[in-house]
């Protein structure tokens, strides 16, 4: 009779628990590769923002000039506020700084038809969410004010201050695992907050980014017109604006400013706060020229710039 071999129980078992421990592994890697993957997605969205939000601010600057420009055809010193526009591409109602601008209004400015600056697909809502959707850890996520091209979700949150818009990105779109809570020896985060300034529609970072080298970096950059330009190590976006600002802010100046609202008032659970020890370069002298600088009317002794988009 012919013998029959067969893979004893034990030895099945054994297949089994390899082959577990190499499906746990290959998750574990992709996780990983995913999560090393964020700052160049924080970075692209930044970007994005960026650039569009210029580009119609450098669009209602061009309006405003031409409007000058036919005033003083006319015989006048300039356009009135009345005949003018401000961001994002708003006319005027009485006074330009008493103007009230919307969320609507800027996602017509980004995503429109006629000058839309960043490709989204499909329609947009333009809905504008409570922030309180994007910080619980089990939250369902609802339909993105728009979505763009290259698959990210863009939210709309209400802003708890009139100076600036808040947007929450979701840079990793539909995949997970779509949180926007940091929780210690958890996923990362992939959703990440921005703020617009309403004046000037300079774009900012807001959040646990700025605590989080991963996700991004930035430079002290010397502005003090005596001074060489010159630039310190990259760090943390926070270390940077502790070492430029020392907590204060300037009006020209929206980098340094100190968002209050509920996602930046505290550290993230699990992060602490770090300690700028003031490595920089000795010919930024921050702190020292920072007693000469009125803190509501001049350009600060040194800024922040985000070191992505440095240019070399």
């Amino acid at each position: 009779m012919q013998k029959k071999e067969a893979f004893t129980i034990f030895e099945t078992l054994i297949v089994v628990c390899i082959l577990a421990v190499l499906v746990i592994l290959s998750f574990k890697i992709f996780r990983m590769a995913d999560e090393k993957a964020y700052s160049k997605l924080y970075a692209k969205a930044f970007n994005t923002l960026n650039v569009a939000t210029y580009n119609i601010q450098k669009d209602v600057d061009d309006y405003n000039a031409e409007k000058d420009l036919e005033a003083q055809e006319a015989g006048r010193s300039g356009a009135d506020d009345s005949e003018k526009k401000r961001f994002p591409d708003v006319e005027c109602s009485g006074t330009c700084e008493n103007t009230q601008v919307t969320e609507a209004q800027l996602c017509a400015a980004l995503t429109g038809d006629e000058k839309g600056y960043i490709n989204v697909v499909g329609t947009p809502s333009c809905a504008v969410y409570d922030m309180s959707t994007f910080m619980s850890d089990d939250a369902e996520l609802p339909d993105p004010s728009f979505k763009t091209t290259d698959g990210m979700n863009y939210y709309f949150v209400n802003s708890p201050d009139n100076k600036y818009f808040v947007l929450f990105v979701d840079i990793s779109g539909d995949r997970a695992p779509n949180i926007g809570k940091y929780n210690k020896g958890k996923k990362r985060p992939d959703i990440v907050p921005f703020t617009i300034y309403k004046d000037t529609g300079v774009v900012t970072p807001q959040g646990y980014p700025i605590y989080d080298a991963s996700y991004m970096t930035a430079r002290v950059i010397s502005a003090d017109p005596e001074l060489d330009k010159d630039y310190s190590i990259p760090m943390t976006f926070y270390e940077a604006q502790q070492i430029a600002f020392q907590g204060k802010s300037w009006d020209l100046d929206s980098m340094s400013y100190s968002m209050e609202s509920s996602f930046t008032e505290s550290l993230p659970e699990g992060f602490e706060k770090p300690s700028p020890d003031g490595t920089i370069t000795s010919k930024l002298k921050c702190n020292e020229n920072m007693s000469i600088y009125d803190t509501k009317r001049d350009f600060p002794p040194c800024t922040v710039e985000v070191s992505t988009f440095i240019r070399k």
